[in-house]
């Protein structure tokens, strides 16, 4: 049987939701996808609970499977983060009688799709001149921070998983330092995934109203936006420090990463703060690296909107894995 006749089982498991879809491989390149769900993970106690609702509602059952799970991925296994479940490659194995079960962490799926996508898939945010042969870097906060490498090599690509979110936050303004002191009260160390990312929203949030001598109320995040739009200083404050972190990180990441293929912007969070990050401020600490701000000039940024690129990018890992 040739690759391109097997179906994947693609999964994408994060906290909040999974997804299910079944994929194939075309002729063409890129990929068919069919008996797509999403399922709120609070309605299951478990991982294999939800997948044994999925594989009920197909008709052929796949052999092979390939999950991005939201966690470090070690020997086969996987807490997910911000959930109860964990998932065992073994035990989906044997217990759905698959030949294969592969887990990646959720960004090296999200790496791994780049090349599988198409254009209506991304919203270019910066154009510039890629470097074929250089690595792509794909990076973002959803609820934690995300960073990925996608190096191209002769038979493909290899992806770099690595914990670059948790690199520590680097103010470069009086009230970014400002916060910094207020943080390090409660935190021995302040990292970029703290100040960006959803899950630490509401800590920001606190820190900033404290700066400006006034109570904190717990908003949504589309609020604060929202009011951010309309000039209040606790939310604008809260969205421009937060949008100066990330593309300050990613400029840091992209020189030492020399990620000269391109710059992918991924996560929910960058997706929803994408007009925050294009503004000049924002850009210009993306741009500003004295004497190396050439090294990074020509470099396009793009933002990733397609809900599959989990599920395709561990569907591509599986079969870049078991080969033509």
């Amino acid at each position: 049987m040739t690759q391109h006749n097997i179906t994947i089982l693609a999964g994408d498991i994060g906290g909040t939701n999974a997804r299910f879809a079944c994929l194939k491989p075309t002729t063409q390149g890129g990929w068919t996808v069919c008996n797509f769900v999403k399922l709120q993970g609070s309605d299951y106690s478990t991982f294999y609970e939800a997948l044994d609702f999925y594989m009920d509602s197909l008709d052929v059952r796949p052999r092979q499977a390939a999950f991005s799970a939201a966690g470090p991925v070690k020997a086969g296994y996987v807490n997910v983060t911000n959930s109860a479940w964990e998932i065992s490659a073994d035990r989906t194995i044997e217990r759905f009688g698959l030949e294969v079960c592969e887990l990646y962490n959720d960004f090296a799926g999200m790496t791994r799709s780049i090349p599988e996508l198409s254009d209506p898939d991304f919203e270019v945010i910066r154009s510039g001149k890629a470097l074929t042969d250089a690595p792509i870097l794909v990076a973002g906060p959803g609820t934690g921070f995300g960073v990925g490498h996608l190096v191209p090599t002769q038979i493909g690509y290899h992806v770099i998983s690595t914990e670059g979110g948790f690199q520590s936050y680097s103010p470069q303004t009086q009230h970014e330092m400002e916060l910094l002191k207020i943080l390090q009260r409660d935190h021995e160390f302040v990292s970029l995934e703290l100040v960006s990312s959803g899950r630490g929203l509401p800590i920001i949030h606190k820190a900033i109203c404290e700066m400006h001598g006034k109570t904190y109320i717990s908003l949504h995040p589309d609020k604060i936006r929202e009011l951010a739009d309309i000039g209040d200083s606790i939310c604008s404050d809260i969205c421009s420090i937060r949008a100066a972190a990330t593309m300050g990180a990613i400029g840091d990441l992209a020189l030492s990463g020399g990620t000269r293929g391109g710059i992918i912007l991924a996560g929910g969070v960058s997706e929803r703060m994408i007009k925050h990050y294009k503004t000049p401020d924002a850009m210009h600490r993306f741009l500003n690296r004295a004497q190396r701000s050439d090294y990074i000039a020509e470099i396009p940024i793009k933002l990733l909107k397609s809900p599959l690129a989990p599920l395709i990018g561990a569907a591509a890992l599986l079969k870049d894995h078991i080969g033509e």
